[in-house]
């Protein structure tokens, strides 16, 4: 090779570079690669793409299609949209890419094809129509002042990214989605570089539909709260003037967040993104096709009956369409580990969820069955038939009931009412989440933390334990606001969610505000009271009994009688106390060496002194 006066040779290892200037160049017969160099290769030319010109796409060999939102089967029972199978993922792979060293940061290989459009996602019409007419006019720039930029925002998992995939392939024209680690570059000024071709890109594609997941790793707030890094600003500044920049090229900006409130706010207004749509929790109509599809997906056409898909899909209005969508694996995988065996159940579905929701209710070891709960007769039969409601909850509404919408559980301090609510819970398998009207008092926030959470994974039961310093009559009361808070949530104003039942717990009902007790808020009252003779009798003989088995202690004659003498007129919880203390005097005195046999001795004696530490029997009848 010959070279000019100006060119200086660089002998390297296996080839020659030459300088000229600020260039520096290298024969054909190398091709440089990230790794390595590699002699030999050929490096062929690629003709200039012109402005507004597609780069050709070619379908990779096979593409797995795994998504929330998208079907590919419909049970016949069910009116749905139609769910043909899903056209595979094409990419930019094409010869004549256009040449990195004439565009910098080019991101054509990131241009595909939508995997499916409007059509492959059931309900939610109005959140379809407005993302339609808003692409459609953003591509028609029917108004006099160009439009341009869609904010998506909302809860995560709810299919935004879906959304925006569905709107290229109803508008017919390519996707370049793109998230905050494929801009990212640890080097100095490189991401808003990255940034400039991305749009650069947009621009040679369009008409296309540009989607930025994730923006509000970009669009941070510049009044300081947000930046970690000065770099994030110029992010910002060079977003904000790429997207203005964008206006009338036929490209559609669409952009994704879940923190809508943690964007630039001058980032978002007007002018920059001129429509901004909510994407909600799937409606009925999604959540039951969702429900449907991916469980025929996993387990067949016969796994589950359409009568339980409706009843489920009704129930969990709110859930995002990624919980909905893990069912058919969740219940797939149960069913490999010989969960189950035939067809799907109710019970099955839920206990799947709860699985899928991973969180389930710690109980204490003491908190005893339904049955064995100390109480009167007709409370005991009122609580025994509200478990039998909430463990039997789809047959129970099948047949026309519903469930309690609140329930006050009122009566002597130490009858049982915080363990008859852990105890509903336990049995029925719901979560258990609860709190106190002190600790509600003292942090407000506290209570929509605790509905948003009870709604989040339901079935739940919420309960609130010294309710009368919270739910007492307003008429000078200094917490009305959150008293009416409270109500307005068990009342169900703006929209009642299903299987939250909400528990109250008072000493003092009479304080109680008049309007707790109406139909629709704790209309339905569970009395708790001190146990009558005969049940404080079969109470202390069980107990004893089952500590004795489990502790292997000797009993002197008439102890039980004795304990349930001292015992009269007392609550249950005071019972408690007494028999743990008699069986605690008997073992010091066993390690103490004072018995002559080889393991403790329960005696008369120490129940009675018992009785007086914990100043309960004050008269005793002889036995």
């Amino acid at each position: 090779m010959r070279h000019s006066a100006i060119q200086k040779p660089f002998p390297g290892r296996k080839s020659k570079f030459f300088v000229e200037g600020s260039r520096a160049w290298i024969p054909m017969r190398h091709k440089i690669t990230r790794s390595r160099c590699v002699a030999g290769a050929t490096v062929h030319a690629s003709p200039e793409v012109a402005p507004g010109a597609l780069p050709a796409l070619a379908a990779p060999a096979t593409t797995a299609v795994a998504s929330a939102t998208l079907v590919s089967s419909t049970p016949p029972a069910i009116p749905m949209s139609p769910s043909p199978a899903l056209r595979p993922v094409e990419r930019s792979e094409s010869p004549t890419r256009i040449k990195t060293d004439a565009i910098p940061h080019d991101c054509s290989d990131l241009v595909r094809r939508a995997r499916g459009s409007f059509k492959h996602l059931a309900g939610m019409v109005d959140t379809k129509r407005r993302l339609l007419r808003a692409g459609q006019d953003i591509l028609a720039g029917l108004d006099g002042e160009p439009r341009n930029g869609i904010l998506l925002f909302g809860e995560p998992g709810n299919g935004k990214t879906m959304f925006a995939e569905a709107l290229a392939g109803e508008l017919g024209i390519p996707l370049l989605p793109v998230a905050f680690g494929d801009m990212a570059s640890k080097w100095i000024n490189e991401t808003p570089e990255r940034l400039r071709g991305l749009f650069r890109t947009a621009r040679r594609c369009a008409p296309c539909v540009l989607f930025i997941d994730e923006v509000d790793s970009f669009l941070k707030p510049r009044d300081g709260s947000g930046m970690s890094h000065s770099m994030d600003r110029d992010v910002v500044n060079t977003l904000l003037r790429e997207i203005v920049e964008l206006r009338d090229a036929r490209v559609v900006l669409v952009v994704a967040t879940n923190y809508i409130e943690q964007l630039d706010r001058a980032a978002i207004r007007s002018g920059r993104f001129d429509v901004h749509i909510e994407v909600p929790a799937p409606d009925f109509q999604a959540r039951r096709n969702l429900i449907w599809a991916n469980i025929v997906r996993c387990l067949g056409r016969e796994a589950i009956d359409v009568a339980i898909v409706n009843d489920l899909a009704r129930r969990w209005n709110g859930f995002s369409a990624a919980r909905l969508a893990a069912l058919g694996p969740q219940l797939r995988d149960m069913k490999r580990d010989n969960e189950f065996d035939g067809p799907i159940t109710f019970e099955l579905v839920t206990r799947a969820m709860r699985i899928i929701q991973g969180q389930r209710s710690a109980f204490p070891q003491h908190v005893v069955r339904l049955e064995e709960i100390v109480m009167p007769k007709d409370s005991r039969g009122m609580l025994t038939s509200i478990g039998d409601r909430l463990r039997n909850i789809y047959d129970f509404t099948q047949l026309g009931g519903t469930l309690p919408r609140g329930i006050l559980f009122y009566g002597p301090p130490g009858t049982g009412k915080t363990m008859a609510a852990m105890s509903l819970a336990k049995a029925s398998d719901w979560l258990f989440l609860s709190t106190t009207g002190t600790d509600l008092i003292s942090r407000p926030d506290e209570w929509e933390k605790l509905v948003r959470k009870a709604n989040d994974q339901r079935p739940a039961i919420v309960f609130i334990d010294e309710a009368d310093s919270i739910l007492a009559n307003r008429r000078g009361s200094n917490v009305s606001a959150l008293t009416n808070r409270i109500l307005a949530t068990v009342d169900g104003t703006g929209g009642r969610i299903p299987d939250v039942v909400y528990i109250a717990a008072t000493n003092h009902p009479d304080v109680l505000d008049p309007a707790v007790l109406r139909g629709g808020r704790f209309a339905m009252q569970v009395r708790f009271d001190v146990p009558e003779a005969d049940d404080m009798l079969a109470w202390v003989k069980s107990t004893l009994s089952d500590r004795q088995i489990r502790l292997d202690f000797a009993m002197e004659g008439g102890t039980e009688e004795l304990a349930a003498q001292l015992l009269a007129g007392r609550p249950i919880a005071d019972a408690e106390a007494l028999v743990a203390e008699a069986i605690n005097l008997s073992a010091v005195r066993f390690l103490d060496g004072w018995e002559e046999e080889d393991r403790p001795f329960l005696s008369l004696t120490d129940m009675r002194a018992a009785a007086r530490a914990l100043g309960v029997g004050a008269t005793e009848r002889p036995i």
